[in-house]
């Protein structure tokens, strides 16, 4: 058996070698014996896994090949590496590996694996493998990802729609309402609620476009079924007609699972944002009672509050302008979270609040309300824990323009 898995290595590394070096025209031959298979790997409970993941096999047991193109590496040591990935240009490249690794790092990271095996002509599979094979050129391999519209799942959805052509057809079922990409994403977020809230702060308008059948397929899960009741069409003569017509074989011949990874055990946290969030806006108002009743103007919790918001109103607008990420773009998180509280917070420091301090907090006070009472008709979703976030805000802004003043005169802030 060692010797077997040596020789089998030996031949998977010299065709690996040889395939660097072909020319696209001089693509390899694949045998009649060869299938080709969109492999469907289950989301993993860490952060990087957690929308799943997409491959294409290449087997054919005639020439002893077995081997995975993927669309969704890339290399820790490009220079700048975190500028470049903060900033939406890192490259991310094809790569080629064994199926069998795959299949046991799927195995390891305790995630289910999904075989559909395509019917494909000698002809359909001959193309396919020569766009892999130009698109694994060192000049081709790299691009720039996008996570909507060009990742790994939607390169291996362009691969097909490329090599089999206009024959292909994906037969999608109609859908009483689209969801938005938001909405999709958000069904492999919820495991991991925290992060859920933070990616929901980052991603702006483009996010709550509606998603085509066809533009929901970047998500690996969705590829798999919008391929699966896809017909490849062909034209054929019938026998008594001279016309043409069209005749449809289903794409997908077979459906295994390769791996069925046991339930887990872990149990979703109920300690979510959206609960933190309302326990402290309570918290917030209760404070504020207390210090309007007790004729305090302190502004500890406006300094902590507004800086922090501040700090995430900076963020959020690099994303926007200094970034390629289209998904970032025009977010409306900035309506609440805007770059100038930041030093306006620490003008809070201060003996005397000067008027344009009062004024700003007291047009920010109601601008909050407004938002709060217009909450479900925005254009943009936003997440549950932000209206908690949004009233503590805009209590502690009216607090500032209006009560705070009064109190440091000594006065009753409701005279």
């Amino acid at each position: 058996m060692r010797i077997k898995a040596l020789c089998y290595t030996f031949i998977c590394l010299t065709f690996c070698f040889f395939l660097s070096l072909l020319h696209p025209a001089k693509a390899l031959d694949l045998s009649p014996q060869a299938q080709i298979s969109l492999i469907t790997v289950s989301p993993g409970e860490e952060l990087y896994s957690m929308y799943g993941h997409s491959a294409i096999r290449i087997y054919d047991p005639t020439m002893a090949l077995d081997i995975v193109f993927n669309y969704g590496t890339f290399d820790f040591n490009t220079s700048n590496f975190y500028v470049k990935f903060i900033r939406g240009k890192l490259p991310y490249n094809l790569s080629m590996n064994y199926y069998e690794n795959l299949k046991q790092g799927a195995i390891q990271e305790n995630r289910s694996v999904y075989e559909q095996v395509f019917d494909l002509s000698p002809t359909e599979k001959q193309r396919v493998f020569a766009l892999l094979e130009t698109n694994y050129l060192p000049q081709n391999r790299a691009y720039f990802y996008d996570f909507f519209y060009d990742n790994c799942a939607t390169r291996i959805r362009d691969v097909f729609m490329n090599g089999i052509g206009n024959n292909l057809n994906f037969k999608h079922k109609p859908q009483p309402e689209a969801p938005t990409f938001r909405q999709l994403v958000d069904i492999y977020q919820r495991p991991h609620p925290w992060v859920d809230l933070g990616i929901d702060l980052l991603m702006g308008l483009p996010a709550d476009k509606l998603a085509t059948p066809l533009q929901q397929m970047f998500l690996p899960d969705f590829l798999m079924e919008g391929f699966a009741p896809a017909q490849v069409t062909a034209l054929i003569k019938p026998a008594q007609a001279g016309g043409q017509a069209a005749a449809g074989r289903p794409l997908v011949s077979r459906v295994q699972q390769v791996y069925k990874a046991p339930a887990s055990s872990a149990t979703p946290t109920k300690f979510t944002p959206t609960i933190f969030f309302w326990i402290l806006c309570a918290m917030v108002a209760v404070i504020t009672f207390l210090q309007i009743r007790k004729k305090v103007a302190r502004h500890g919790i406006d300094v902590l509050l507004f800086g922090l918001a501040g700090l995430l109103g900076i963020l959020l607008t690099f994303l926007w302008f200094g970034t390629d990420h289209q998904t970032f773009g025009n977010n409306l998180n900035l309506l609440w979270a805007f770059p100038l509280h930041l030093p306006l917070a620490f003008m809070l420091l201060g003996r005397q609040l000067s008027p344009f301090v009062k004024n700003y907090f007291l047009v920010f006070s109601v601008l909050l309300v407004l938002i709060a009472l217009i909450w479900k008709i925005f254009p943009q979703d936003f997440h549950p824990a932000v209206l908690p976030i949004v009233i503590m805000l805009a209590l502690r802004a009216w607090y500032i323009a209006k009560a705070a003043p009064k109190l440091r005169k000594g006065a009753n802030p409701y005279k």
